[in-house]
């Protein structure tokens, strides 16, 4: 049968309404808190892991990006009908396995990991053969950094962003691996389920070391730590114990795995060491945003500036009205997170700047010119950059970074505002800290904007280039704007300066 105009119409008016976005669910958020503490953060987390085993009348609020994917964006109404809630863990991981390959399980990993789904219980027999994952992770992490050094022009001199400037090199997978990772998830999940279900969680470590894994194949381990562990339990022992009263009726399988998959998430958050100093909770639109300081001279670079932007930021903290007895001005928050150093096997944590980076150089500008007003006054502002960088010890990108800023502003009007606004910098010698928004890099789906676009959507960043790309010794970068987060949907500016409690 032919089809008439009209039904043409309702056709093309179905799939405009199955592939448009579906905003977060509209919910009561609570007031700002500005006095925090970490079992604030814990008693958010269990509201959110509660709604996952039964939505709550009233939906808490989510992490930014928790509800979102790439440029941080919303999912599709098509989207929510294939993988379920994407409000919740559970939908955002099967969403992520299914449709995000480059994120899939590692293709040198399928041995260890078949001989895991071929035995009678996935989380008994995944202990044992972690030591021969673990192996294979560390061969593809080497084989990565080897493939981007080998771009990498030989050079004696870092004086140009050109010379650290690389393309990204992802891990080797395929559909078959990516198969596994799926099937992996799926039974594991379902085994740790039906244990929380009848109040067992000794596997919680087993079942959290899957789940970072498949999160994020090479640096994801790393961040199972032992308050990461309690923590899971910690929410299983709870979610068992108040199962009842949670619904009002008892738990079917897949909402007991809904929640475990919530709590797994909520946990590797809550064990960031960034959060034991939380500083203020944020809450706008549907998203719960956590505030800390960070020492901004312990901030790698992965990323260059723009000049422009940097000095645009600076005419505006210089032009804007603050009060002065802060000694600082109040600037919308960076976002960081912690990520696994390199050797990833060592296990040491470094915090690294996700967006903001416009905003960290222009107060690192601002902190120079405070502490040498006499690099708007000569042509030799290049040794007084590096006395800055030697005194605070930053790394060779902060120098190249900050140069080019330097060379722009000294060859522009902003010397005479600077030179005019002088009493104000000054107030810059003191600030040693930046306010920023703590994430996790790998719920990110990361826009990579150096490769060419798939056919419906950006290439995507792994979690494992923020390890490689803020890793000094290996002076790689992206170029300015090479790398894409995406921005919650609000903010609160905060003072430079952490306010005395």
């Amino acid at each position: 049968m032919s089809e008439t105009p009209r039904s043409t119409a309702l056709i093309r008016s179905q799939r405009k309404s199955r592939s448009h976005k579906v905003s977060p669910a509209t919910r009561l958020l609570p007031p700002d808190n500005a006095h925090p503490k970490f079992k604030d953060l814990v008693d958010l987390a269990l509201l959110r892991v509660s709604d996952a085993a039964t939505i709550l009348e009233t939906r808490p609020p989510r992490l930014f990006p928790t509800t979102e994917t790439v440029f941080a964006s919303y999912y599709t109404h098509d989207d929510w009908l294939i993988h379920g809630d994407l409000e919740t863990e559970l939908g955002r991981m099967r969403h992520m396995l299914l449709n995000l390959p480059e994120r899939g399980m590692p293709t040198t990993c399928i041995t260890p990991v078949r001989s895991v789904l071929s035995s009678g219980s996935v989380l008994n027999a995944w202990e044992r053969m972690l030591p021969r994952l673990k192996t294979k992770i560390s061969g593809e992490t080497q084989w990565v950094t080897t493939m981007m050094r080998n771009q990498q022009r030989s050079s004696n001199s870092y004086h140009q962003k050109s010379t650290f400037v690389t393309i990204p090199i992802d891990y080797r997978t395929d559909a078959a691996a990516s198969g596994y990772g799926l099937q992996l998830w799926e039974t594991s999940l379902s085994e740790f389920a039906a244990q929380v279900s009848n109040g067992y969680v000794h596997q919680a470590k087993a079942f959290l070391q899957i789940f970072a894994y498949l999160k994020d194949p090479l640096g994801g381990l790393q961040s199972v730590s032992d308050k990461a562990v309690s923590l899971f339990a910690f929410m299983m022992t709870f979610l068992a114990s108040s199962a009842c009263q949670i619904a009002g009726r008892s738990l079917i399988p897949t909402t007991w795995q809904a929640a475990v998959a919530q709590a797994a998430q909520e946990a590797l958050f809550l064990a960031c060491p960034l959060l034991e100093t939380i500083s203020y909770i944020h809450f706008t639109g549907h998203q719960q945003l956590p505030y800390v300081y960070v020492e901004l001279d312990q901030l790698p670079r992965s990323e260059f500036s723009i000049p422009e932007h940097v000095l645009h930021i600076v005419e505006e903290i210089l032009t804007m009205e603050f009060p002065g007895n802060e000694g600082s001005c109040p600037i919308a928050p960076i976002s960081i997170s912690t990520y696994p150093a390199l050797p990833l096997e060592q296990g040491k944590q470094m915090t690294v700047i996700i967006d903001g980076n416009h905003r960290a150089t222009a107060t690192m500008v601002l902190r120079m010119i405070a502490e040498y007003p006499v690099a708007l006054n000569t042509r030799e502002w290049g040794e007084v950059l590096d006395a800055f960088c030697t005194d605070h010890g930053l790394g060779a990108k902060w120098k190249v970074d900050l140069a080019e800023v330097v060379g722009k502003l000294n060859e522009s009007h902003f010397v005479q505002l600077l030179c005019s606004k002088m009493e104000l910098v000054q107030r810059f010698r003191n600030v040693r800290t930046i306010p920023a928004l703590v994430v996790r890099e790998d719920h990110f789906h990361t826009a990579c904007q150096q490769r060419p676009a798939l056919e419906h959507r950006p290439r995507l960043l792994l979690p494992i280039h923020q390890a490689l790309y803020n890793d000094e010794e290996l002076s790689l970068a992206f170029p300015q704007a090479g790398q894409v987060h995406g921005c919650a949907v609000g903010f609160k500016a905060m003072p430079l300066i952490q306010p005395t409690t």
